[in-house]
Parts: structure tokens; sequence; C-alpha cells
């Protein structure tokens, strides 16, 4: 039975366009699982979720996670089993993303981490319009789906270090590298580490109703200083 799950996974990723292997996993777990939207993200050490691959409603929902600092792709990677929630309206363990979510039209979600023993890179996160939870098949393919992402990231991150990223992840993912940037300049004007300079960029997109993309990009671009100092002049004025 495991077997010709393997071969139903594997059949629907080889049927996708001609890409990246990362889009068609993707690609081939929407239609498999009957989710509009699947994302695969890596959640690196300074606390940023990368994606990796997404549908499109997959993408909308991990860059609210990463705009807000939770949601179910960090649970899952934090806790390394799957978060299941088959109704976001009855459900409140996440006190932004959960009323950001409903709003913007989703009902159901579903993450699985990407974990082989003391591993986690990541997470495989389904994302559904309509509540309900995963019928038994659903919740057995994602688990394999889950783990050929595994095999994927740790391929391609192999000989390289826990605190680099592949340079693979980061093509097609600008939002990630921007933020990733501006993250390092706040923590040098602040003095410090870069996973809290995240949260202050973070604090800042919420409090002025901003993506975390836009104020990453007022960061790098010098429109902007968290630190209280005044912008330079001039600084990459359009």
């Amino acid at each position: 039975m495991q077997q010709r799950r393997i071969v139903r996974v594997l059949e629907a990723v080889a049927s996708q366009a001609p890409g990246p292997l990362a889009d068609r996993l993707c690609g081939g777990a929407a239609e498999v699982l009957g989710a509009p939207g699947v994302a695969l993200s890596l959640l690196t050490r300074d606390d940023l979720l990368q994606t990796v691959c997404a549908t499109d409603g997959g993408r909308d929902g991990e860059t609210m996670q990463a705009d807000l600092g939770e949601g179910p792709s960090y649970t899952a990677h934090r806790i390394g089993s799957p978060v299941l929630v088959g109704d976001l309206d009855l459900d409140d363990t996440w006190p932004a993303f959960g009323p950001a979510a409903t709003a913007s039209g989703l009902r159901s979600v579903f993450a699985f981490p990407l974990r082989r023993g003391a591993v986690r890179v990541g997470s495989m996160t389904l994302y559904r319009t309509v509540a309900g939870d995963l019928i038994d098949d659903q919740h057995a393919d994602a688990l394999v789906f889950a783990t050929v992402g595994l095999d994927l990231m740790l391929a391609l991150q192999a000989g390289r270090s826990a605190d680099e990223l592949d340079e693979l992840f980061l093509a097609g993912t600008g939002n990630s590298a921007q933020i990733h940037q501006a993250s390092g300049i706040v923590s040098v004007q602040l003095g410090v580490e870069v996973g809290l300079a995240l949260a202050v960029l973070r604090a800042h997109a919420f409090s002025g109703g901003l993506s975390l993309r836009e104020v990453a990009d007022d960061v790098v671009g010098r429109r902007l200083r968290l630190d209280g100092r005044s912008p330079e002049k001039g600084a990459n004025q359009q």
C-alpha cells in the first residue's frame, strides 16, 4: 500500500509542466491533496520563513505567516509533528494569523514538518478555502509529499553549513532575500541579534499597516532607519 502511494505521488510530480522540481512538487501536491494552496518552506535560524515553492494560494499564506511571525508552518516546524486545523473559525492557536487568514478567505490549514530524526528544515503547508478535515488518504499522501520535499531540500543543501542558505532556494524568492538583508541592517543599527531585528521589522510593519516586504524595501533602500535616526537625505529616491 505504501509503495503504491509513493508511486502515485511521484507520478503526480512527473505529470506537472516542465520546470524546477520544487515547483512540480507543489503543483502535484495541490492536485492530489485537493488543496489549491500548497507551500514548501524552509525556516531559517533567524526565524524567517523562506518559501521554496508554492502555488498562488500557498504563497499568499506563507507571506502572511512571514509578516506575522506565526502560523501553522512555524508551529509544525517547532513541534516536529503535523498541525491540522479543519476549521480556522473554531481555532484560537494563532492570535494574529488566525483572524488574518479567515479574513482572507481561508477556512482550513494543514502543516507537515520536514523532519527526519533530529533534523528539521521547514514545513509543507496546505491551505483550503473550505472547512473540513483531511481524509485518511489525503493525510497519508501529504506525509509522502513532505518526505519527498525533505529529501529534495537535503539533497540541495548537501555539503553546506546549517547557517548557509542554498542559493538555489533564493532563486525567485526576492522577498525573502530582501527581508534577510533588511534584518542584517537593522541588526547593525540596533546592536541586536538578527532574530530580534526581524521581530522589530515585523512590529514596525504591523503598527504601520504595511507588509514586511514594504518595510524591508525601505530599510534596504535607506529610506527608513529603526534606531531613531533620520534616513540619509536623497537615499534611493525614485
